[in-house]
């Protein structure tokens, strides 16, 4: 199994001069079995080239893709309307999104193809589109993939995914805040700002299922969006740092952790400094760590070398 990163930023796109190295593209993943089965792994606007490509390779028709949401917020799923294959006739695309995002998962992704915003609707484009709820915990399979869905800690919620497939395995952590915060619905309508104790018990055993099953994970892309100092000033946004991540990882015996989610204001030098040092730090605890850029194609497996 491999994976190539075709967005890499959080929050919104950046493309431009000092973003030319890491990319400017928000999040999208595909991975591929040594089969050719392939999964892609959230929808921003990096899904708009990994598309174009995917409609070069189309050879017979017709055609099934499988896209694994995180969650809806907008930089996750705005590059699904510039998804080539969903224009040639006869394409099926399934898109699997966690159980609260799912009820209305449809008029999620219908409302930003709505007329006031985007030429052609939903339900004009050729592909027909399949919305499948996920539940953390309630493990399926695509194809040759076994998925296991993980609740995350992110604001109105999000979820990650453990993904098996020849005998190798990856992990996709994607929005996350560490477990020391509750950031769910309840909250921000409440405007809670303290856990009681019922928050504390329910944080520490999302961490806990996190950790059990990243356990044994050959690689791990982590949302990484703050630096420690800049994750006091943002609490509340959802997003963890490359310190939380390499603690998360090295409690589950991780052996590779990728940096992910960039944060759009790091530029290319920053995000060089950010490597080195973090490439240094995973070293000292015995794990490897890489810093995504778009384009990046890593193979999964301990015999696999890094790019």
């Amino acid at each position: 199994m491999q994976i190539t990163f075709w967005g890499v930023r959080g929050s919104y796109p950046v493309p431009g001069a000092a973003t030319v190295r890491y990319g400017g593209q928000t999040s999208c993943v595909e991975a591929r079995t040594s089969s050719g089965e392939c999964v892609i792994v959230d929808a921003g606007t990096g899904m708009r080239a990994l598309g174009n490509k995917l409609a070069r390779e189309v050879k017979t028709l017709p055609r099934q893709y499988h896209v694994l949401l995180s969650h809806v917020h907008w930089d996750h799923i705005q590059g699904l309307p510039f998804f080539a294959p969903a224009y040639i006739p006869g394409t099926r695309i399934a898109v699997y999104a966690l159980l609260a995002a799912a009820d209305d998962l449809n008029g999620v992704i219908g409302g930003i193809t709505r007329h006031e915003f985007f030429p052609m609707p939903l339900e004009a484009v050729p592909a027909a589109f399949d919305f499948q709820k996920v539940e953390p915990g309630v493990d399926f399979v695509i194809g040759a993939f076994h998925i296991t869905p993980i609740a995350l800690n992110h604001p109105f919620g999000s979820v990650g995914y453990r993904i098996d497939a020849d005998g190798s395995s990856w992990a996709y952590v994607s929005d996350t805040a560490p477990f020391t915060q509750v950031l769910h619905k309840r909250h921000f309508l409440a405007g809670l700002e303290t856990l009681s104790d019922d928050d504390k018990v329910a944080l520490d055993a999302m961490r806990a299922a996190l950790v059990r099953r990243l356990h044994g994970v050959d690689t791990v892309v982590y949302d990484t969006h703050f630096l420690p100092e800049e994750h006091k000033r943002f609490p509340h946004y959802g997003h963890s740092t490359p310190d939380q991540a390499l603690e998360i990882c090295g409690e589950a015996k991780v052996r590779r952790l990728v940096l992910y989610h960039h944060a759009p204001g790091h530029t290319d030098e920053q995000m060089d400094q950010i490597a080195a040092k973090y490439l240094a730090q995973g070293a000292a605890v015995g794990i490897e760590v890489l810093t995504s850029f778009e384009g990046m194609t890593i193979p999964i497996g301990p015999e696999a070398a890094s790019p």
